[in-house]
């Protein structure tokens, strides 16, 4: 048997991605290395073929109130979850120089809460609004919850709130 002419056989390795685009910017591999970092409570980890990224922390603090301690009113801060406790309603006053997306969280566990504002700011409670810069939004019963983000113009937006609440 004769051969006619000369094959060759080209090995052609996988296809390397060499350009990753993520939410805030593109990387590019470099001699075919990327690399994946964690920062602020996240974590990365490798072992053969899989990257594990994983947070720790939450995004809130956690404070357990009652209407003695601290003594209310209780300033909110961004950030932060309340927990009333006690049988005394707690009082909360609304962040001083709120920043546009700042969230707080409160619940009635044991006690009602009242949120009260400064200035000209207002709490807006879907089509329902509190009067600006005396109003308030009030818990009724025990289970209530509200949570609140700051969406400018000294305006405070909730969202998912729960139970019987009352806005002034």
């Amino acid at each position: 048997m004769s051969q006619a002419g000369l094959r060759t056989i080209a090995t052609v390795g996988p296809e390397i991605p060499i350009e990753f685009v993520t939410n805030s910017g593109t990387a590019e591999a470099v001699l075919n290395v990327i690399e994946i970092l964690g920062a602020g409570g996240v974590t990365t980890s490798g072992s053969g073929n899989v990257i594990t990224i994983n947070v720790t922390g939450g995004a809130f603090t956690w404070n357990s109130v009652t209407s003695v301690s601290p003594p209310n009113p209780i300033q909110i801060l961004a950030a932060n979850g309340y927990v009333c406790m006690g049988a005394s309603q707690v009082t909360f006053i609304l962040p001083l120089a709120p920043n546009f997306g700042d969230e707080f969280i409160i619940m009635s566990n044991t006690s009602t809460f009242k949120i009260n504002e400064n200035g000209s700011q207002v709490m807006r409670i879907g089509a329902q609004i509190t009067t600006a810069g005396s109003g308030s939004v009030t818990s009724n019963t025990v289970g209530d919850f509200v949570q609140f983000v700051y969406v400018g113009a000294n305006t405070f937006l909730s969202f998912a709130p729960q139970g019987t609440i009352s806005i002034l």
